[in-house]
């Protein structure tokens, strides 16, 4: 974990890439792999789990039906039976959630 921390660091550091001519198709290439949907993921754990991965993974907060605070922390996401924790809302302000990532929500109880 800290040789991710130190390349991220270094990577952000830099105005442009070297084997790019321009750092933001890394920066968009990087968000589309952290968008990208795994279906067997989706079958594993369930729609709003892997939705709330996804969410958290990208930035994003989630808030589950019955309780007031917003999940923010991926790595205390809450555990128990797949459909136990439902997705209430929603606040992707500032995250990096691509159009791609979308069809997570397409199973999750997250609904218009």
């Amino acid at each position: 974990m800290m040789l991710f921390g130190t390349i991220s660091q270094r990577l952000c550091g830099l105005k442009k890439l070297p084997w790019s001519c321009d750092s933001r198709h890394f920066w968009g290439w990087l968000n589309a792999v952290f968008n990208k949907v795994d279906h067997e993921r989706i079958r594993d754990v369930g729609p709003d789990r892997a939705a709330s991965e996804w969410l958290l993974r990208c930035g994003a907060m989630v808030r589950y039906q019955g309780q007031e605070r917003w999940q923010k922390d991926y790595n205390h996401l809450p555990t128990g039976p797949l459909d136990k924790y439902k997705i209430q809302a929603i606040d992707a302000t500032d995250s990096c959630i691509m159009n791609i990532g979308f069809d997570h929500m397409e199973t999750s109880s997250i609904c218009c």
